[in-house]
């Protein structure tokens, strides 16, 4: 077994987690990393994180500028796994057209129809919570970084857990600057990962697919996230459909109303570095039913 430290400071990463498989025994299969390579040993959660003035642009109001959520390359890892004379499968929650549509054998997925929930992996190894918003949440970046996972038959110790801390300290700016009222004040629903309770607001995933503050489509799925699907009639909430974790339909909403919102109390909570602020006006903000700012 390589020793977690010694992978940490091989893969070269801002983040580097391990969580241990145990995390994931009860997920159906379809949710369950394990499902992409029967030969899995360790699962491992990376992330790089996002400059800052990757989201001044769209924070100022100036330029549509939307950094993505998914780190797609992890070149450097799979050679530094296959030097060791093992190999890994990437995964990358995107969709893929022109796959078959039933398993290629009995008891298997159907390919592509594994929908990973990469912000749950990272908690369970350890790299951060996931906020209030339902965005995934680093101790050093808050939300400003890209996730990968990859599966592998290398055994690797797993990485440490956080502290019982959570990072989110439900300070509900994400709510009060979101121009839709998307997310919940009240409703919440809790996510319990390796011991860790995460208080999520439930979200109108319908008000966000029209978001004009921020969010910008990347993927269908979306996993990692918890909300509430509503019907819209004259942008008031009309009953409640259903709630669902993974394989949810919320578009990137880093540099969105809610997640700018986060990132700039983060910033007034946290040291990070930076000789100015991140916001040092008034945000933002439009409806999609309205031709001026609220």
């Amino acid at each position: 077994m390589l020793s977690f430290s010694e992978f940490r400071q091989q893969a070269g990463c801002d983040l580097v987690g391990v969580p241990p498989l145990s995390c994931f025994d009860g997920l159906p299969p379809g949710e369950d990393p394990r499902s992409l390579f029967p030969d899995t040993r360790s699962v491992v959660v990376l992330g790089t994180h996002l400059r800052r003035g990757q989201f001044r642009a769209m924070e100022e109001g100036t330029l549509w500028q939307t950094p993505g959520r998914w780190l797609t390359s992890v070149d450097g890892v799979i050679r530094l796994i296959e030097s060791l004379g093992y190999e890994c499968v990437p995964y990358t929650p995107l969709e893929a057209p022109r796959m078959p549509r039933q398993p290629v054998r009995p008891g298997l997925c159907a390919p592509n129809a594994v929908r990973l929930s990469v912000d749950y992996a990272a908690v369970a190894a350890g790299l951060g919570d996931i906020g209030y918003h339902g965005m995934f949440m680093s101790e050093r970046y808050g939300i400003r970084q890209m996730l990968g996972l990859l599966v592998t038959d290398l055994e690797i110790e797993p990485s440490p857990p956080r502290s019982p801390q959570n990072l989110c300290d439900r300070c509900l700016e994400c709510v009060r600057h979101c121009p839709l009222q998307a997310i919940s004040a009240e409703a919440t629903t809790t996510l319990t990962c390796r011991g860790r309770p995460q208080t999520l607001g439930l979200i109108n995933a319908n008000a966000c697919r029209v978001c004009p503050n921020g969010a910008c489509g990347d993927s269908r799925y979306f996993p990692g996230a918890d909300e509430l699907h509503f019907d819209i009639e004259n942008n008031q909430i009309r009953g409640d459909a259903r709630t669902r974790y993974a394989r949810g339909g919320l578009p990137n909403r880093l540099s969105a109303a809610c997640g700018r919102a986060c990132i700039a109390h983060f910033e007034a909570t946290h040291p990070t570095g930076y000789r100015l602020p991140f916001r040092s006006r008034e945000p933002w903000g439009f409806r999609p039913d309205q031709e001026r700012g609220w």
